[in-house]
């Protein structure tokens, strides 16, 4: 390959490297795992146990990052979902059962959501001859609070109603359940909640309702998102007087599919590890969390469950290096594109001092000329040694002087050490010829 040829390849592979460094930060700058500029929780309505939750979660947050975070007030699952598809939201708490999870995440199960059929206690007394509640079947032609629009009551209320076949036997209200305490005409309300919602603490405390059993057998068997559950004696002192069988689902903190690994990581730290399981009794331990998880688990959570993948080495080296690849190929495509510029600064240093070594070459060239058009006028013998020695000055002085690699295998350097190695021959025969006569 010629050495021109080898160095427009040269020039063609420094393009290349240059376009593989632009291309590589442009990728990692659009791609790299980064947090949204505001992390927006989306929860339920204020004082419920979903918007509290979410408060101490963003405090959480907020104390890891400093990152702006917002708390922000909807009517619950499904209105969650929606903004979260939307883009409204980043975060959201979900029930389980209660919306789609296509195109979401499911960063951890949270906390039981409990099935609570509220009653007035006056509809419970046997006092109330042929108005008397003892089970669900006694709630046809009662008003019933089943929630919110948007909330995930609604949908967890009316799998309770059709059950029973409640749901054309009832007047069903879209109110939220803390209407009870004030609106005389709401016989019952089923609320589907944590055992800790401050709202509903407020309502069983009041010692105007107590509790309804459910069927909770039947219903998880029919309702795949139910499981049996039991509403311990005096949860709420006095309600309920005896423990109280129901179902209960899951509360699900949810990303989008394409959240960044480094929210549901933080998200997952803040749960877990800034110690919210002592200001929530029911919330899940991780270990309960990871016996829990669903199939929609984000990839970040299984391997936060994982003990081998969260702490193994390689893991770790092997999760940093996909996550920084881009990254990787910049940064080798930038050593190059040094190299290349050290070499071509190299190269071009080089070549002017072959030039600049050429010159003097020259020089020497015409020096040597010089002599040997004067020693064609010249017989004296002691001027004609002067001249050799001369020549073999300017000789001895070249082989110091020129000393590049390149110009030692230049053909000028050759001609010129041939041109004073005939030179002395030339002198020393006329010296020698000159001394005979």
């Amino acid at each position: 390959m010629t050495q021109p040829l080898s160095r427009l390849l040269r020039r063609w592979f420094a393009w290349l490297m240059a376009l593989v460094l632009v291309m590589s930060l442009a990728t990692w700058f659009f791609m790299r795992d980064t947090l949204p500029p505001v992390i927006r929780i989306g929860t339920a309505v204020e004082g419920g146990l979903y918007y509290e939750e979410g408060l101490s979660v963003a405090e959480a947050l907020d104390r890891r990052t400093s990152h702006p975070t917002e708390v922000v007030p909807t009517s619950g699952s499904q209105e969650n979902y929606e903004r979260l598809r939307n883009g409204d939201i980043d975060v959201a708490i979900i029930q389980s059962g209660t919306v789609s999870l296509n195109g979401l995440a499911i960063v951890t199960p949270l906390h039981h959501d409990v099935v609570h059929v509220v009653v007035r206690r006056e509809l419970l007394d046997e006092s109330a001859a042929e108005g008397q509640v003892t089970s669900m079947m006694d709630l046809a032609g009662k008003r019933i609070s089943v929630g919110l629009p948007g909330s995930g009551m609604q949908p967890s209320a009316r799998d309770v109603l059709t059950h029973y076949n409640l749901v054309d036997r009832a007047t069903l209200r879209e109110v939220h359940f803390t209407d009870l305490l004030t609106d005389d005409t709401l016989d019952a309300a089923i609320i589907t909640s944590g055992v800790e919602n401050g709202d509903l603490r407020n309502v069983l405390s009041s010692g105007q309702f107590g509790l309804v059993p459910l069927d909770s057998q039947a219903l998880a068997r029919r309702y795949r998102h139910f499981d049996p559950y039991e509403i311990p004696q005096n949860m709420w002192p006095p309600v309920p007087d005896r423990p109280i069988p129901t179902v209960a689902a899951s509360a699900l903190v949810v990303v989008r599919d394409d959240a960044s690994d480094k929210l549901v990581r933080l998200l997952l730290d803040s749960l877990f590890e800034d110690n919210l399981l002592s200001h929530f009794s029911t919330m899940f331990a991780p270990q309960e969390a990871r016996d829990l998880s669903p199939a929609r688990l984000h990839p970040v959570t299984r391997r936060y469950h994982d003990p081998f993948g969260q702490y193994g080495l390689m893991h770790t080296i092997l999760e940093g290096l996909a996550a920084g690849k881009e990254l990787l190929f910049a940064l080798g495509a930038a050593v190059y594109l040094a190299w290349d510029r050290w070499r071509r600064l190299k190269e071009k240093e080089n070549q002017q001092q072959v030039h600049r070594q050429k010159e003097r070459l020259d020089t020497f060239l015409e020096q040597t000329l010089a002599i040997e058009r004067k020693q064609m006028s010249v017989d004296d013998v002691q001027q004609l040694k002067k001249l050799l020695d001369d020549v073999t000055e300017i000789k001895l002085r070249a082989l110091s002087n020129l000393t590049h690699e390149d110009l030692r295998g230049d053909r000028t350097f050759s001609i010129f050490l041939m041109q004073c190695a005939n030179l002395i021959s030339k002198i020393q025969r006329k010296i020698g010829s000159t001394s005979k006569d």
